[in-house]
């Protein structure tokens, strides 16, 4: 593996201790489907500037991808106003990338960008070196640089949010061999009795039962046939439940939430058991805003993937953990390609699709 500045130590919250600001910095956005994730990161590790912000809205593809362009830049005047000079600007998506000008592939989240050029449009508002890539990506080797996974060979780390996804990294290196990632592996059917519809179109994927999306539509339903609970009362009097909702009323007792965040964890840990099979991880961690209710998930994943493993592939893992970097992960990965540029990535175009045909 190639060598480097030692990355910062991180303290029991997760967050890279303070110590010498490296000269070199680099701006990270995460581009998600609810927030926007600007961080202004040094060689370190250390978060020096940071803000979250909602993902611009548009009628258009073009119109959503020129208010990104115009929030990037505002942080960028920001952190220069501060006396800082950024080496260029990362910028990774929840999905997939094709070709130089950056076309936007699968966009199932993000609907109004799917075959959008993004790299034009960004270019023409914020100039300078830029690369992209994908989110989960980028948040892997965030972990195997500053975070839990630094020095792992065999790490593996799942994000779930809105959508589901993993990134790998095996020797040092980032598993690419699926459009420029470990594949669409929020979409791997566990569900078989499933009926709830994904936004791949398919049936009793992961994302249907354990994704934020996923666990609210289980509870409503779930409160629906209960008429009683908290979760029941919101509906009866018709107001709006949210993922949070769901995890506060979980804590509380209700009965449909806390099915709900069950049955989340319990098939979390079967996917994590066919991973397993695939990769070969020493360490795994979780990853994604779903993540902020680690509390109603961690145990349940942990005894699900217990339960139905392989004794042999459970023999090789060290551990099951929450990431360091739960929410800041991506934008901090994505400003490393800007300062590690050769460190993890095979591919000629850094992190850009590679067909699969």
């Amino acid at each position: 593996m190639t060598t480097m500045d030692a990355p910062a130590a991180v303290d029991g919250s997760g967050t890279p201790k303070a110590g010498r600001r490296e000269e070199a910095t680099a701006i990270g956005v995460d581009v998600g489907a609810s927030r926007l994730k600007c961080a202004l990161i040094d060689r370190a590790g250390a978060v020096l500037s940071s803000a979250v912000l909602p993902t611009p809205e548009g009628d258009t593809g073009t119109q959503v991808a020129e208010r990104i362009a115009g929030e990037i830049a505002g942080f960028r005047e920001g952190v220069r106003g501060a006396g800082a000079e950024p080496a260029g600007i990362g910028i990774v998506v929840p999905y997939f990338v094709e070709g130089p000008d950056w076309v936007q592939r699968w966009t199932t989240n993000l609907p109004v960008l799917e075959g959008l050029p993004l790299r034009p449009i960004l270019a023409e508002r914020l100039g300078g070196e830029m690369r992209t890539g994908n989110d989960v990506s980028a948040a892997v080797i965030a972990e195997h640089l500053f975070g839990r996974g630094r020095g792992v060979d065999r790490l593996l780390l799942i994000a779930i949010g809105t959508g589901i996804s993993i990134g790998v990294i095996v020797h040092g290196e980032l598993l690419q061999y699926s459009w420029g990632t470990a594949g669409d592996t929020g979409h791997l059917v566990v569900d078989t009795e499933g009926l709830q519809r994904c936004t791949c179109g398919g049936l009793g994927c992961l994302e249907t039962v354990s994704s934020g999306w996923g666990l609210r539509a289980e509870a409503i339903r779930a409160a629906r046939d209960a008429h009683e609970g908290i979760l029941s009362t919101r509906l009866e009097k018709g107001q709006h439940i949210s993922t949070a909702d769901v995890a506060s009323a979980a804590r509380q007792g209700d009965a449909a939430a806390i099915r709900a965040f069950e049955r989340g964890a319990f098939f979390l840990g079967a996917a994590l058991a066919s991973y397993l099979q695939l990769f070969s991880p020493q360490l795994i961690l979780l990853s994604g805003g779903v993540m902020e209710s680690s509390d109603l998930l961690l145990h349940g994943i942990r005894q699900s993937l217990q339960r139905v493993a392989s004794p042999s592939r459970l023999s090789m893992l060290e551990g099951v953990e929450v990431s360091a970097f739960p929410q800041m992960g991506a934008a901090i990965g994505s400003a490393s390609l800007i300062l590690f540029p050769d460190l993890y990535l095979r591919n000629p175009s850094p992190m850009e699709a590679q067909p699969t045909s």
